[in-house]
């Protein structure tokens, strides 16, 4: 499956705060300025697209199958 990976990077996973300042490149850190969560910033995005794509498999619909007895 293909996610938007924009924003990911800037994106809390905690409090879902988007901020570009939220991150910063120089040292790969990621500091939430709403809720204060600290981590890499490249994890914060894989966190992101992650979550992006468990919450398409979640919401996306099983085709109806017929089950033999």
């Amino acid at each position: 499956i293909k996610v938007d990976p924009r924003y990911t990077s800037q994106c809390c996973p905690c409090c879902g705060h988007v901020e570009k300042s939220n991150r910063n490149k120089k040292i790969h850190l990621f500091t939430c300025k709403k809720c204060g969560y600290k981590s890499n910033d490249d994890r914060i995005g894989a966190m992101n697209l992650y979550r992006m794509g468990i919450n398409y498999l979640a919401n996306s619909q099983v085709p109806n199958t017929v089950v033999a007895e």
